[in-house]
C-alpha cells in the first residue's frame, strides 16, 4: 500500500483485505466516507472462457484507470492500490441507477456522460465498455468507472464507434421506451465528438446487420429478452441520429 495515503484508509482497507474475499465491497470510514475495493476476480472456468482471464481484465482497469487520470478524463481516482486490489473513492450513483422523479437531474447526467465520452475519444481512447452502469453522477460530474476492457485506441476508430453503440444499448436495455436521456447524450456526445465520429458509429451500427438478424431469430425463443429488443433499437436510432448530426 502507498505509505502517503490516508491512515485510516489504510487501516479500513487491511481490515476488509483480511476479511472474506469478495471482488468488491465497500469501505466505510468513521467520519462517513465511503471507498470501494476491488480485487481480481476468482472464476471457474465457464467463466473464465467467458469474460477471459480475470488478472488481465484487472490489469486493464489499473492501467485504464491511471491512463485516464493522466489524460485529465472524468475518471474515479485511484485511492490505495496493492497488487491484486484497488481502493476508489464513491463517485454517485450510476447513471443506469438514476432516480426518473428527477428528470433534470437525469438529462444534465447523460449530457456530462455524452461530453465525456467525446474528450475521452479526442484523447485517443476507448473505454470499450461504457454502459451505463460504468459511468457515475454526483450531482455536478459524470466519471468513468470499472475500466476492465480498457484499450488504448486511435481517434476516429472503429472501437470508439463502438463504445457509443455500447452505450446506447444499455439505455434501451434499462429504458426502451423512453429515449429522454439517451437523447440527452447523444446530442452531447455529437457536439464534442472528433468530426465525422458519428458518421463512423452510423457506420459501425450498420455494420453489425448480422447481430440484428441474430437478435430477432433469438426474440423468436425469448421474447421478452430485454438485451435482444435492445438490439434493433440501437441500430435504428443510430442511423437516424448519425443523418441529422
Amino acid at each position: 500500500m502507498t505509505s502517503t495515503a490516508d491512515p485510516a484508509l489504510i487501516r479500513a482497507v487491511k481490515t476488509a483485505l483480511s476479511g472474506p474475499r469478495k471482488r468488491v465491497r465497500p469501505v466505510d470510514l468513521p467520519d462517513g466516507r465511503r471507498f470501494w475495493l476491488k480485487r481480481v476476480e476468482r472464476m471457474g472456468l465457464i467463466l473464465r472462457l467467458q469474460k477471459g482471464d480475470p488478472q488481465a481484465l484487472f490489469d486493464a482497469e489499473r492501467q485504464g484507470l491511471h491512463v485516464l487520470a493522466d489524460h485529465g478524463m472524468p475518471v474515479v481516482p485511484v485511492a490505495l492500490e496493492g497488487p491484486d486490489f484497488l481502493v476508489t473513492p464513491d463517485v454517485g450513483t450510476p447513471l443506469g441507477q438514476l432516480d426518473k422523479a428527477a428528470p433534470e437531474d437525469g438529462v444534465r447526467a447523460f449530457a456530462a456522460a455524452g461530453k465525456a465520452l467525446a474528450l475521452l475519444h479526442w484523447a485517443g481512447l476507448v473505454h470499450a465498455r461504457p454502459a451505463i452502469r460504468d459511468i457515475c453522477w454526483d450531482g455536478q460530474e459524470a466519471r468513468f468507472i470499472d475500466l476492465e476492457r480498457f484499450r488504448p485506441g486511435k481517434r476516429g476508430g472503429f472501437w470508439q464507434a463502438m463504445d457509443v453503440v455500447i452505450f446506447t444499448q444499455s439505455c434501451f436495455v434499462r429504458w426502451p421506451d423512453d429515449t429522454r436521456l439517451l437523447d440527452a447524450a447523444l446530442a452531447a456526445y455529437a457536439a464534442n465528438a472528433p468530426d465525422g465520429a458519428m458518421a463512423r458509429v452510423a457506420k459501425a451500427a450498420r455494420g453489425l446487420w448480422w447481430l440484428g438478424a441474430l437478435a430477432r431469430a433469438l426474440r423468436l425463443i425469448l421474447p421478452r429478452n430485454k438485451e435482444l429488443r435492445a438490439v434493433g433499437l440501437t441500430r435504428a436510432r443510430l442511423a437516424r441520429v448519425a443523418a441529422s448530426a
